[in-house]
């Protein structure tokens, strides 16, 4: 079968690999849609030490949706659409892979699997922000409105968030943020973004503030932005492992501070199978997600454009 494999920095190759085959319990997935998500750039683009190229098989995808056809569980049977979630792994990237059913989702018979895909970076903004207690009413700024900051934008809006300021340094994104609903869209190559916060929030500050960014840097950012008492909702993940931030400033405005990465909770695949049952109903559309498709074959060429982050990109598809 085909698998993608890094082998250096920005390097990725198409490789050939063994098929794998489940144990009792589990089952064969034939993956037809992936997409690459900001998480893997910490393996892709992020440099690691010699010795550790070539990365894993499969590695860096963990956003991958197919069709079981092979089962050894009796929960999951032959011919299920299914989302994988091969959680911190991250080694979804191949024509096939073996799941576990905790790892699974489920999909129904009818629709693009790419567009059912987009439930997974859904599911994980809807995670965050039931952890994030009561955001009606409340002021709340947005720091990177790449694809998770847009749907953070987006669902903030759904929940009766007050009012809500996009902060981004692409014009095309923060025109989607309005779109999605957000009150005021910040370009930070334009203005500084915490004397805006502050003065449209009455020089008091956010009431809560979403980190989106996977900038080590955004942290400060969040911290001066945010009002007494506020709380940070801490997303997104640099490609640094250590960030060092000013603790005194956080907790001299005794800040709650929350950090919410729906693949280590301890039920992985129940919101992304809340997000599923959303977009079932047709409360939502998520096709504004996809603004490019690939062919499996053309991976390098996907993930380059990913870690550019250029040409309109909001969300890939790679389709197998």
């Amino acid at each position: 079968m085909k698998a993608i494999q890094v082998t250096g920095p920005r390097q990725l190759e198409i490789i050939e690999a063994p098929m794998p085959e489940p144990s009792d319990g589990e089952v064969l997935i034939k993956l037809a849609a992936l997409s690459v998500c900001g998480t893997d750039m910490m393996a892709y683009r992020h440099p690691h030490p010699e010795e550790d190229y070539p990365l894993g098989v499969g590695t860096p995808c963990h956003e991958c949706a197919g069709t079981i056809v092979e089962s050894k569980s009796a929960d999951w049977p032959v011919g299920r659409r299914v989302i994988y979630l091969p959680a911190l792994n991250l080694n979804g990237g191949a024509e096939y892979v073996v799941a576990q059913p905790e790892t699974l989702v489920s999909l129904p018979d009818e629709g693009d699997l790419g567009e059912w895909l987009m439930c997974q970076p859904f599911g994980t903004v809807l995670y965050a922000l039931s952890q994030a207690g009561q955001v009606a009413d409340m002021n709340v700024a947005v720091l990177g409105q790449g694809c998770i900051g847009l749907l953070f934008t987006m669902v903030l809006k759904e929940l009766g968030a007050g009012k809500i300021i996009a902060i981004d340094p692409n014009e095309h994104r923060l025109a989607m943020s309005r779109k999605l609903g957000a009150n005021l869209a910040i370009n930070t190559s334009r203005v500084a973004p915490v004397k805006v916060v502050q003065e449209v929030f009455g020089n008091l500050g956010a009431d809560v503030v979403v980190d989106a960014t996977g900038d080590a840097k955004a942290l400060d950012t969040c911290v001066e932005m945010a009002r007494m008492y506020g709380t940070l909702v801490l997303f997104g993940i640099p490609e640094e492992r250590k960030v060092t931030f000013d603790y005194l400033a956080a907790i001299s405005k005794q800040l709650t501070m929350i950090g919410t990465v729906s693949a280590t909770c301890e039920d992985p695949a129940r919101p992304i199978q809340e997000a599923v049952d959303i977009l079932s109903k047709g409360k939502i559309d998520l096709s504004w997600m996809i603004t490019h498709r690939f062919a499996f074959d053309e991976a390098p060429a996907a993930y380059d454009l990913y870690a550019n982050r250029n040409d309109g990109l909001i969300k890939l598809i790679l389709n197998i």
